[in-house]
């Protein structure tokens, strides 16, 4: 039953059942109308020609009649229509010549007064014809009148034709055969036609079917040729979109999960060292044999470790808040030189203590716009930080802002070792921290300039970076001075 049911299920079955279903339909619906209107139209015309026979047996009785009088005027007396010897010659010659069938000749008074069927039946039922009871019988409307000149008047007759031979049953049979003969031919054509049209569009079909098999089980190249049906093309097309897509996520998937690993060992290496450094120097602070200077040396590099502990959670709890999409932002107008003034401002103690030389350049007049001043704060904490990180003693970092066009730009440029031209695609990827080597990449997360690209995106603007190795590298912001991004919350 199962395979019954899978059997019946499939789209080329179906397809042959439905045509041949219509076929059928519309072969026993053509029959039935034939055999509706077929029969009682043969019957009218059969009775049609009956009664024109009619017609023609009462003029050649009235004919014959006249030229017998005319020459033999005994002939037609009483007796002779009694005996009914002239009539029954002349119901002999209508029935073999006008009627081919039976022909009653009746009195006034209804007698019968001949009969005569055809001779040589055997003639017509050679050709195919059949004694027709069906057909009713046609009498004359008006009898024949016979002159009689011995009696000064004339015979009244009246004639009737019936069971005529006819082709009408044979006729029907052969329409009968042949409507069955071509409803067994067309319901061959269309099982026939239904399964070759079927196997054309399910080859199609089963070959995406095949494929989809293949790239669920792992063969991630697979795609649908072109089949050219129309309609499964484009299903193919769809399909290879989805599986370009499926293919550029996974390898995305992939990529993050290396990066996550490596990024997992860099926060554990990270991790680990300020957890150590804190351990030891709370073992040595415990064993007391420390002097109150080494233990003043000793709180403080505990302070730099802790403050590199929160740094790194901060960075991963702002992370995770920007997958989870609760990484809110409080817009208000504001004038941009405030927040990298105080940036620039917090890191020139730092910038001086490296040897870097680190200069400002901001407009005379207010750059009004509309953002989060915490959040252009972190951005540009964590550029300028890069910058201080990557740019050796005795270089320089430029820090610029100014507007046009409709949009504020902020740059920030270094003298550093510069980023090489095939890692500039990857710089704002998260996890991502490079080649460099040195203590600069060592200390680093990976994650800020990631940050960094969320919190202008969320401004509605762009963060590019442009670099040659040993030249140093600048980053531009473009923020908009119109308005915010939509759906942030407004003070």
């Amino acid at each position: 039953m199962n395979r019954v049911r899978a059997f019946l299920s499939r789209l080329d079955v179906r397809l042959v059942l439905t045509l041949s279903s219509v076929a059928a339909v519309s072969l026993l619906v053509s029959g039935i109308a034939l055999f509706q209107i077929l029969p009682s139209y043969f019957e009218q015309q059969a009775e049609l020609r009956l009664g024109n026979a009619g017609q023609a047996t009462a003029l050649y009785l009235a004919d014959r009649a006249e030229a017998a009088a005319d020459l033999q005027p005994q002939y037609l007396t009483n007796k002779e229509l009694r005996e009914g010897r002239f009539l029954t010659e002349v119901a002999q010659f209508a029935a073999d010549n006008f009627v081919f069938g039976t022909v009653d000749f009746y009195n006034e008074d209804g007698t019968l007064a001949a009969r005569a069927s055809p001779s040589d039946p055997a003639q017509y039922t050679a050709q195919g014809l059949q004694v027709d009871r069906e057909v009713g019988a046609v009498r004359s409307l008006q009898p024949v009148r016979l002159p009689n000149p011995m009696l000064s008047g004339s015979i009244p007759i009246t004639i009737v034709v019936s069971q005529p031979y006819t082709s009408r049953m044979t006729t029907l049979n052969q329409v009968r055969t042949a409507l069955l003969g071509a409803g067994i031919l067309a319901l061959l054509a269309s099982l026939l036609v239904g399964a070759v049209v079927g196997r054309r569009l399910t080859r199609p079909i089963d070959r995406v079917r095949r494929v989809s098999a293949r790239l669920a089980a792992g063969e991630l190249d697979q795609r649908v040729l072109p089949s050219g049906v129309r309609e499964v093309d484009e299903l193919g097309d769809q399909f290879n979109v989805m599986a370009d897509r499926l293919s550029e996520s996974l390898r995305l998937l992939e990529a993050d999960r290396d990066r996550l690993r490596e990024f997992v060992a860099d926060v554990s290496h990270e991790l680990r060292t300020p957890i150590a450094a804190l351990r030891t120097f709370t073992e040595l602070q415990r064993e007391g044999n420390v002097d109150e200077a080494t233990r003043r040396e000793f709180l403080d590099r505990s302070r730099e470790q802790i403050h590199r502990l929160e740094w790194l959670s901060t960075n991963l709890l702002d992370l995770s808040r920007i997958d989870a999409g609760i990484f809110p932002l409080e817009m208000r107008w504001d004038d941009l030189r405030d927040p990298l003034g105080s940036v620039v401002e917090a890191q020139a103690e730092v910038a001086e203590r490296r040897g870097v030389t680190l200069t400002a350049a901001t407009p005379k007049k207010p750059i009004m716009a509309r953002f989060d001043g915490e959040r252009v704060i972190q951005l540009m904490t964590n550029l300028l930080g890069n910058a201080l990180k990557f740019t050796p003693p005795g270089g320089e970092i430029q820090v610029s802002l100014s507007d046009g066009n409709g949009q504020a730009t902020i740059s920030v440029a270094d003298s550093g070792p510069g980023i090489p031209e095939d890692e500039l695609p990857r710089i704002f990827e998260r996890f991502y921290r490079g080649t460099n080597v040195g203590d600069a990449r060592a200390s680093g997360s990976g994650l800020g300039l990631a940050i960094s690209r969320s919190i202008v995106e969320m401004h509605g603007g762009s963060i590019e970076v442009a670099s040659r190795e040993g030249e140093g590298a600048t980053f531009t912001v473009h923020l908009p001075l119109d308005a915010g991004q939509d759906g942030v919350q407004d003070q």
